[in-house]
């Protein structure tokens, strides 16, 4: 259905496909915002803002022993796991008591995800995710979890002087047209948020003058996306030696690490400060920074913990327990990532503000034409047996994609792999698709799903 929708999408004319876009975006705002339930959050997100440790420890606490009572009496993969470590609820009544439940890594929640969701109810929304290993997985998420999560971004938003509703221009990985037509526009309107969704993957110096001139016409009070690809946008600034003709409010980043060089870099063009976020897909944190760049975690969300990791005196394992998701709950969960804590904000494991998130941190490829493409990791949804893939680029027209295959990957799923790839970056580049038994990891230990292997001319 998804496929017919977009093949639909894909040969109507612009003025319909914006029609499109503001129609699917009208279906998400009244999904995201609507009702007596968001109001109520969203009025509680507002306060916890002001929350005191005592208040936050005490909220904290009460939520944790209801969601370990609920995985007692209905999530079977809890209820095998506390009947073979001897748990209960009544012995979870603080945060400090957390480290008595077990570890939950992702590949264990791959494996049995059928096992952490209680029947009783259907969920809210289906999230679906490739996570950043390329490993495909399907959430289930409850209202109050979904609502929150937005209401979340609104106050990130909020706080940094954009108003609800305010004009955003969006720069992430939104296919808006295919990548082979280089032709104007390059962006479609969701009037529902009154957002512009610019396409990442056309803009190069040939096609910078329309993003301008959009751009200097839409008048954004936000900028929010990638920081890769905001990052290119202010690059296109620089090097064609203009400035911006409209100054946002603020500039909000996510999906990736956001490195130091590409905030100096944004921040100087666009004379604003750049507000990045850190949420998950599993729904389980949120930390937004402050206007001093200190990551706050929100305490309605989620319990993060920071666990140390051999041969590494500072970053550390992010771990997170959703307060909220009971339909599929996830405790103890390891989300791969690492990162630093405010030293003097933290009791025990469980924090409450870092200093540093160190999430993906991903090359990009780059068309024969300029364009740069970083996110590319959804070329593998959809798509059975890949547990995990990587992308490297080692000529100018020439990618290597890396799987590795639970079971032999079907004629029909690598024939999609190869539509998926060539949809991504306009047919521009031959590629090889190699299976192995494993991808190495970086100094850090960190996995980049994207690689680029060729020296700039």
């Amino acid at each position: 259905m998804k496929g017919m929708i977009e093949a639909i999408y894909y040969r109507s004319p612009v003025f319909l496909q914006n029609l499109l876009v503001s129609a699917y975006g009208y279906k998400l705002y009244h999904k995201r915002y609507s009702g007596p339930l968001y109001s109520e959050i969203m009025e509680k997100v507002r306060l916890s803002r002001s929350w005191n440790s005592e208040e936050i420890e005490a909220y904290q606490s009460e939520r944790l022993h209801e969601v370990v009572k609920h995985c007692r009496l209905n999530i079977p993969y809890y209820q095998q796991q506390f009947a073979e470590h001897g748990i209960h609820e009544n012995d979870i009544t603080s945060t400090e008591h957390i480290t008595r439940l077990p570890i939950l890594e992702k590949q264990k929640l791959k494996e049995h995800s059928q096992l952490f969701t209680e029947s009783s109810t259907k969920p809210f929304m289906l999230q679906h995710t490739s996570g950043s290993t390329g490993t495909p997985l399907t959430l289930m998420v409850n209202e109050e979890t979904y609502k929150l999560a937005m209401a979340l971004l609104v106050d990130h938003e909020e706080t940094h002087g954009v108003p609800f509703g305010a004009k955003r221009a969006t720069f992430a990985g939104r296919m808006v047209q295919p990548a082979t037509d280089m032709t104007p526009p390059f962006a479609r309107m969701n009037r529902a948020e009154n957002q512009k969704l610019f396409s990442s993957y056309h803009l190069n110096s040939q096609t910078f003058p329309w993003y301008r001139a959009e751009l200097d016409r839409f008048q954004p009070a936000e900028l929010i996306g990638y920081p890769s690809a905001i990052c290119d946008l202010a690059t296109q600034y620089r090097e064609a030696g203009v400035s911006p003709a409209f100054r946002p409010a603020a500039i909000v980043t996510n999906s990736e690490t956001l490195l130091e060089w590409q905030r100096a870099i944004i921040e100087d063009v666009f004379g604003c400060m750049v507000s990045d976020y850190y949420g998950t897909a599993e729904y389980v944190l949120f930390a937004g920074q402050d206007k001093n760049g200190i990551y706050r975690l929100n305490p309605l969300i989620g319990i993060t913990e920071l666990l140390a990791q051999p041969g590494d005196s500072e970053a550390k394992r992010l771990i997170a327990t959703t307060l909220t998701n009971t339909k599929m709950p996830l405790l103890r969960y390891d989300l791969g990532d690492t990162a630093e804590s405010q030293s003097e904000h933290h009791s025990g494991n469980v924090v409450h503000q870092l200093k540093t998130i160190n999430g993906r941190v991903d090359d990009y490829i780059e068309t024969p034409d300029g364009r740069k493409i970083g996110r590319i990791d959804h070329i593998f949804k959809g798509l059975d047996g890949i547990s995990e893939a990587q992308v490297i680029q080692n000529a100018p027209d020439h990618c290597i994609i890396k799987i590795i295959v639970q079971s032999a990957l079907s004629e029909m799923d690598r024939e999609a792999l190869k539509t998926n790839f060539s949809a991504r970056t306009g047919g521009a580049f031959r590629h090889t698709v190699e299976t192995v038994s494993s991808i190495p990891r970086g100094p850090n230990g960190k996995f980049k799903s994207v690689i680029r292997n060729i020296s700039p001319d």
